[in-house]
């Protein structure tokens, strides 16, 4: 199964340099901002992985996409410049290292980065469909 991109919200490898970090980045990892309960954490994704979803714990990265292409495995069709959105961050009780990708599908008329929360997702009416892709 192919990410179709969806877990690379900066797809730049050089340094990072924004209000909530500042980093080398001396091994040119992805670094890209994500929303928590409406904050921007940054996240370094390291690939898709296969588990036994029945038993690995998993956190969500909501991703905001206009359609799907070939249903909930398919290639999503990103909106431009968002940032995923996590249900977690480190120390809360649902928090994990492996994300799952629930797509959240928007109208054309979506403004990037306007949800910001899980609870955005769920209060936005906009449908939301939930992939086995899962990446750490």
């Amino acid at each position: 199964m192919g990410s179709g991109g969806l877990h690379y919200t900066r797809n730049d490898t050089g340094p990072v340099a924004t209000e909530e970090l500042t980093d080398s980045n001396p091994h040119h990892q992805r670094v890209g901002p994500r929303w928590v309960r409406g904050e921007i954490v940054q996240a370094m994704p390291c690939g898709v992985i296969h588990i036994d979803a029945a038993e690995q714990k998993w956190a969500k990265e909501h991703v905001v996409v206009y359609r799907i292409d070939g249903g909930p495995d398919g290639r999503p069709e990103r909106v431009p410049n968002p940032y995923g959105i996590y249900d977690s961050r480190p120390g809360d009780p649902n928090h994990d290292p492996v994300w799952r990708y629930p797509y959240v599908i928007v109208p054309r008329e979506y403004q990037p980065n306007t949800l910001r929360s899980q609870e955005d997702v769920l209060q936005s009416g906009y449908e939301v469909i939930r992939a086995d892709m899962y990446t750490l």
